[in-house]
């Protein structure tokens, strides 16, 4: 549970001392007005409130508990985990382009865990092209998020892909086993991680590379989330503002 948490908490408390520090420099420069560090502070906050709701997710999960389920919206998950993916794709200078087709119906699913689904396969995107030292034009991940059919029940497919090297088929055999990195500083919990919360939300996850001819060209993570039964599911009170979105 330690190496999980550790893991996921990573993520927003980069974001807490990156939005700091920018504020920081730009407050020494005299570059930032009162609406600019209010809408900072803001963001800092919502990462701080987000950690807090990780710890409490993780620690369910570990304990085998059901995750805290609710019909969540799906362009309002994929905002939250682009927000945060942006800054390491800023980092590596990757431009990331993402895909919400209108209409998809709310997900009976723990909101926070599936964006660290999402993020954690967002920013190991942005590291494969980093890695790969892909000219500019070539620095792109994708994320494409539409209805679609998985095991023959109507379900939510989510596609991330990227113009890495893609995954050796000696590592793809042991892509999902806990505690496996390829990382000098890796934990091996992402993926493993990543796999277990889709299960639990009794979809499934997979990897393949992309070819041009015989040569790699990158690498697609897809996973499902089936589509909850109306019949069995809460009402949604909230409104979908799924919409085409790009960032860069």
């Amino acid at each position: 549970m330690a190496s999980s948490v550790a893991h996921e908490l990573n993520q927003p408390l980069t974001a807490i001392s990156n939005y700091c520090n920018g504020m920081v420099s730009r407050i020494k420069a005299q570059q930032i007005n009162e609406a600019e560090l209010l809408g900072a502070l803001d963001k800092t906050a919502r990462q701080a409130n987000r950690a807090g709701q990780i710890i409490q997710r993780i620690r369910a999960f570990v304990k085998r508990s059901e995750p805290n389920r609710s019909m969540s919206v799906v362009s309002t998950m994929v905002a939250e985990a682009v927000e945060l993916a942006e800054i390491e794709l800023r980092r590596r200078n990757v431009k990331l382009t993402h895909y919400v087709a209108p209409g998809i119906p709310a997900l009976l699913v723990d909101p926070i865990l599936i964006e660290q689904v999402l993020l954690n396969l967002l920013k190991n995107a942005a590291e494969a092209v980093d890695l790969a030292q892909r000219p500019v034009s070539q620095r792109i991940v994708k994320l494409r998020v539409a209805p679609n059919t998985a095991d023959d029940r109507p379900a939510v497919e989510f596609t991330v892909t990227d113009t890495g090297s893609g995954i050796p088929p000696e590592v793809m055999a042991r892509l999902y086993e806990a505690f496996y990195s390829t990382k000098a500083e890796g934990m091996g919990i992402g993926l493993s991680l990543c796999r277990s919360i889709v299960e639990s939300h009794m979809g499934r996850m997979k990897a393949q590379n992309i070819y041009n001819g015989s040569v790699v060209v990158g690498c697609c993570f897809t996973f499902w989330i089936p589509i909850a039964d109306p019949l069995h599911a809460a009402p949604n009170k909230r409104a979908d503002p799924s919409t085409m979105q790009a960032s860069s």
